[in-house]
């Protein structure tokens, strides 16, 4: 059994089961070998019937049997879950249109959520964008349940066409939509900025985390949770999101904001180490900060503190 489908099934085990799911989404995303794939098909499929969210399960159950058809567990659930389908037609047929409703329902709030970001209009945005978390626990749910929704033609409104017209929402069918990764991305992005302003840090870094989970090529969310860290005081945490403050910050963070995070970060660390290494970060941390703005009086002092100073007759 790999690592990660471990991982998974502990997850799932301790009852954590949002996390369980997108530790089995890892697994589906890095292995290759069948057996340990349909196992975290299965699993996918288990418990999305047991949240009821029985047509997400079919396609994780589906496609444990095929990757894994002599898994007689397997079988009998892909049986059992099909028949519960033959036998409650219209039972069935219902529960996918209300279901159906609601997925659109949670696209209209993303996107206009972000639109209203866009139109300079925050406190307006936050809860519709924040209400779907309650939802959609992570990324991974999001992108499980978010999938094969029918968008006919006069249910496309403005909010739909902004999705589709960026690529965040992509054709799967006829009239089948799902949402795509960048989709989400932008996202969690942005209600981890609305989060921010309102000084939910907490809630900042789990957003920050899912889009670095969507992407880890895109490095943005860890600095800034860095700065989010250091906002708590968590400075083991803020360190270890990026062990070694890089030379060059990318546009699109608010510098200062990052360096004196990296400064306050290694300062208190160093009061607890006094290692020679975390005591030259701060310096150059300080020194980044004071590039961009002198009148920093905090950093000033700040950085006052560790540098050496000759004795008069020295100098």
């Amino acid at each position: 059994m790999s690592n990660l489908l471990e991982r998974a099934k502990k997850l799932e085990s301790d009852a954590k089961t949002a996390e369980a799911i997108q530790a089995y989404e890892d697994v589906i995303r890095y292995e290759n070998e069948p057996t340990t794939l349909g196992s975290a098909h299965f699993r996918l499929g288990h418990i999305y019937q047991e949240w009821g969210e029985l047509f997400a399960a079919q396609r994780f159950l589906s496609q444990a049997h095929k990757l894994n058809p002599e898994n007689t567990e397997i079988r009998d659930a892909v049986d059992n879950l099909n028949l519960h389908f033959t036998q409650n037609q219209e039972q069935i047929t219902d529960q996918m249109s209300r279901q159906n409703s609601d997925q659109i329902v949670s696209l209209f709030r993303i996107a206009t959520g972000i639109k209203l970001i866009a139109m300079d209009k925050p406190i307006q945005a936050y809860p519709l964008m924040k209400s779907r978390t309650k939802i959609f626990p992570n990324a991974a749910v999001a992108k499980h349940l978010l999938t094969d929704i029918s968008i006919t033609e006069p249910e496309r409104n403005s909010a739909i066409d902004f999705l589709i017209e960026r690529e965040w929402l992509i054709n799967t069918g006829v009239e089948l939509y799902s949402i795509a990764d960048i989709g989400l991305h932008a996202f969690y992005i942005a209600l981890a900025q609305l989060h921010n302003n309102n000084s939910a840090h907490s809630e900042a870094i789990k957003c920050y985390e899912q889009a670095y989970w969507l992407d880890k090529s895109n490095q943005y969310p860890l600095y800034q949770m860095v700065i989010c860290y250091a906002a708590l005081e968590s400075w083991h945490e803020a360190a270890a999101t990026i062990s070694e403050p890089p030379a060059e910050v990318p546009d699109n963070i608010d510098r200062i904001g990052y360096y004196t995070a990296i400064a306050q970060t290694y300062h208190h660390l160093y009061q607890e180490n006094g290692a020679d290494s975390d005591k030259q970060k701060i310096i150059d941390a300080c020194e980044n900060v004071l590039k961009l703005d002198k009148k920093d009086k905090i950093i000033s002092k700040l950085m006052a503190s560790y540098q050496d100073k000759k004795p008069w007759w020295k100098r």
